[in-house]
């Protein structure tokens, strides 16, 4: 058979550099043959790129998951990113290798699926640090020195024990400076005081691969990093410290990277349990043919949900049709879910067909579906039980094959018993509910949102404003945001757009923020953020946080596990 050329390069992948970075790349087309093979692939497997290409890719890595979880046949199926997919390959000679893949799709100017990318990093680099520091003074730091990663060693105490020239050079700053000091005032990071990748490397006792971060030179600049972190041991085995590599965020790694990090669910941003309990309740069912209730707040994200499901299920290729109930009048909202015949009403002068008709074979997303009268609850209640309707002024059944996602702020069960809403129906719709938690319930997610909206904000307008005052966070975190996250985010827009420098401080806040007291339903939500401040200054030792906060570490474990914080530490 012969290999089908990939008809235009991939659009953020430009040949010249994947040939310069030392990655293994290779590409292939619709049918899995290889195409593209650069050096480091060559320099991984042992093959030379002219004796691989038109050749299955199967046949040249010969990894533990080619029968059974191909990560390139899944990026070709889906048409999505598969990340860092740990798997052991064989080399020419048949020496087992572990390593990291991440495959993309590879697109036409149309769209169209041409093939699919794979990048493949082994895994034993951060591993090998410890072998490396356990050498001789002298020879480490010629080690170190050769390698083109950033690699700093870190005490018990989070003080910086040595740095290597590549280090030096992408923080621009020298090893005499850095000696010592504490490694949040060097790295500048945007995990420091949140999420630290080592804290949670030497908490675990496991390595943290590739974690994508933003670090601070010491000119002011901000530089994207993938960074490792690894427990530094004693040649006796003992732990001793902590050690990260890091290097600069290349556009290759940007292709399997897309949705931005660890906490974000296809534009859902959290890591707060309840909102970790909904993506994974999210990615289970979206594979099924059942009717999705959506419950939650104005403002808490109830669209994207749908998104979600929407993306993530069997017809991510078909239809999808969105309809807000609650803009429409009762006569209005029929004839855009149901269509109408000609002349069925004054002003139809021709046939026009409805939402559930669009949406045929694919998904319809109704939103606030607890405002519709008793009529269209009637006709919605026909659609769900026998899969058919009649258009307005028509007599001619239409058969349809159309997944529901509805959507509601309002409490339909207390609408029942009132009898505003039909019981059959509800329980129609509501065969999986997912609930979003209030803003106000997840306080841990506030800083996590707050740097989102100021990244979207910065690309939008061009202003560097990427940083928050501690008091400023406090603020954002104690409030009750009864708008929930769209009002967080008109918050941060606000106070962004009245920003001269590169920091928000508290007299850009809209006065309702700005003045807002902080105890009343916000009260829980400052405690909880005090708590976690205190515990991410301390790296989640709990006996020192407890001390930093005045009290026992038994009272400290009460009140984190009252707030939903022990999650955190699992």
């Amino acid at each position: 058979m012969s290999t089908r050329p990939i008809e235009s390069p991939p659009r953020i992948l430009p040949q010249e550099l994947i040939e310069t970075i030392n990655e293994a790349v290779f590409a292939v087309d619709t049918d899995c043959r290889i195409n593209f093979f650069n050096q480091a692939a060559e320099d991984l497997t042992g093959y030379r790129e002219s004796e691989v290409l038109g050749r299955p890719c199967i046949g040249v890595f010969r990894s533990d998951i080619c029968h059974t979880r191909c990560a390139v046949k899944e990026s070709i199926r889906k048409g999505e990113r598969v990340q860092q997919r740990k798997v052991v390959m064989q080399r020419r000679d048949g020496t087992p290798v572990p390593i990291s893949v991440s495959t993309s799709p590879l697109r036409d100017s149309e769209d169209r699926i041409l093939g699919a990318v794979e990048t493949i990093r082994p895994l034993n680099d951060v591993e090998r640090l410890n072998e490396i520091l356990a050498r001789e003074t002298s020879e480490k730091k010629a080690i170190l020195d050769s390698l083109t990663e950033g690699v700093v060693t870190i005490d018990h105490n989070w003080r910086i024990t040595s740095i290597n020239a590549a280090g030096e050079r992408m923080l621009d700053i020298a090893a005499d400076r850095v000696m010592g000091r504490p490694c949040r005032e060097v790295l500048c990071g945007d995990l420091c005081n949140t999420d630290c990748p080592l804290a949670r490397t030497l908490e675990g006792n496991s390595p943290v691969h590739n974690e994508i971060v933003n670090v601070v030179r010491s000119d002011g600049q901000i530089r994207e990093v993938t960074l490792n972190a690894a427990v530094l041991r004693a040649p006796g085995g003992e732990a001793q410290g902590g050690v990260l590599s890091f290097c600069e965020f290349t556009e290759v790694e940007r292709l399997r990277a897309e949705l931005a990090g660890t906490h974000h669910f296809h534009g859902i941003i959290g890591k707060s349990p309840r909102m970790k309990a909904v993506f994974q309740l999210v990615e289970d069912v979206a594979d099924s043919a059942s009717t999705v209730l959506v419950n939650g707040d104005s403002g808490t994200g109830k669209e994207l949900v749908a998104d979600a499901i929407q993306k993530l299920g069997p017809r991510r290729d078909r239809p999808y049709i969105k309809v807000n109930c609650a803009v429409f009048s009762d006569g209005v909202l029929e004839s855009e879910l149901f269509g109408h015949e000609r002349g069925a009403f004054t002003g139809a002068d021709r046939e026009r067909r409805g939402r559930f008709e669009l949406a045929d074979t694919g998904t319809l997303f109704l939103d606030e579906i607890g405002d519709i009268s008793p009529l269209i609850q009637v006709k919605l209640l026909r659609v769900l039980q026998e899969r058919q309707f009649e258009r307005v002024g028509g007599e001619r059944p239409i058969n349809v094959d159309v997944r529901i996602v509805a959507a509601t702020h309002r409490d339909l069960r207390e609408l029942v018993s009132e009898g505003r809403f039909r019981e059959d129906l509800y329980y129609r719709l509501n065969v999986i509910p997912v609930t979003l938690p209030p803003l106000r319930e997840r306080p841990e997610d506030i800083p996590l949102l707050v740097e989102h909206f100021l990244r979207k904000y910065e690309l939008v307008t061009g202003k560097p404003v990427n940083r928050v005052k501690d008091r400023v966070m406090d603020l954002f975190v104690s409030h009750p945001w009864p708008g929930n996250v769209r009002q967080l985010e008109n918050a941060v827009e606000y106070a962004f757009a009245r920003a001269h420098g590169d920091t928000l401080t508290r007299e850009l806040l809209p006065p309702d923020i700005r003045s807002a007291p902080r105890d009343g339903g916000g009260r829980g939500v400052g405690e909880a953020w005090e708590i976690r401040r205190a515990l991410n200054e301390n790296h989640w030792h709990h006996a020192r946080a407890a001390e930093a906060l005045g009290i026992s570490r038994t009272t400290l474990w009460r009140r984190m596990k009252k707030l939903g914080l022990v999650d955190e530490t699992a």
